[in-house]
């Protein structure tokens, strides 16, 4: 009887013993796994500071940090590299760094030329725009010229004196460019036969007058007579045609469009 006893009682201890057996491996297993990342964690560290002994010995063999900052790593505060991305430097071309200081050359000249016609109040018989071309001066007949005639007034040369001054301080090539209405020629010139020629020799003489008395390159100029075919209204009126009846003179952006105005 107590035998049986006895048997029992070591089957039941021995049941509850197998029961708890897997909280052994199970703390093993926790075990390794801490150990594991602990010595991952020792490792990165190691390396570390392996890196940040490369970089400190650069920097110093160097005296700065350029080069590191090109690899793509920067110092910080604490002391540890971190991975940058390198800044890119755009340039921009040569023909875009050329056209930006052209237009900013253009925009200068503007400002002295409309300031020079509205102090002076020479508009509406000089006026002043800006085209695909260039810079445009528009100087009506009656300014420059008496009706029919090619040579330049002489209350005209102190007027292109200053206008020749301010161009003399760009570079840029000039087009003198001269043009009439449609009425028919009937001028006591020996050379001139038609409005055509009368346009030409009309815009030769202001160039001259620009190379000569101003002191400007001729390197710098050509002309043009368009004589009654480029009117910028109507033949209607004589109000019109008087506009019409013009000398033009436009200094060309450094890459202007072949179109003229």
């Amino acid at each position: 009887m107590s035998n049986r006893r006895n048997r029992r009682r070591f089957k039941t201890v021995s049941t509850h013993d197998n029961s708890d057996r897997w909280l052994v491996t199970y703390s093993d297993l926790i075990t390794l796994l801490l150990v594991f990342f602990v010595l991952m964690y020792s490792m990165s560290s190691i390396e570390n500071q392996r890196f940040n002994a490369l970089v400190s010995s650069l920097k110093s063999s160097f005296q700065g940090n350029s080069i590191l900052q090109g690899m793509g790593y920067v110092h910080t505060d604490q002391g540890q590299a971190k991975p940058t991305i390198p800044a890119i430097k755009k340039s921009l071309p040569s023909s875009q760094k050329n056209k930006e200081n052209d237009e900013r050359k253009l925009d200068t000249l503007y400002l002295k030329l409309d300031r020079y016609i509205k102090e002076n109040k020479l508009s509406p018989n000089v006026s002043l725009a800006e085209t695909p071309r260039g810079i445009q001066l528009t100087f009506r007949e009656k300014i420059l010229f008496d009706l029919g005639k090619a040579d330049i007034k002489p209350n005209a040369e102190p007027v292109l004196k200053q206008i020749g001054g301010i161009l003399n301080e760009v570079p840029n090539d000039v087009s003198v460019e001269g043009y009439t209405d449609n009425t028919p020629f009937r001028g006591s010139h020996s050379r001139i036969r038609s409005n055509w020629e009368l346009s030409g020799v009309r815009a030769q003489k202001v160039m001259n007058y620009l190379i000569h008395k101003d002191k400007l390159p001729p390197s710098r100029f050509h002309f043009t007579g368009y004589g009654q075919y480029k009117p910028i209204v109507k033949n209607d009126t004589p109000a019109h045609k008087a506009m019409n009846r013009r000398v033009n003179i436009v200094i060309m952006r450094e890459q202007s469009p072949n179109k003229q105005e």
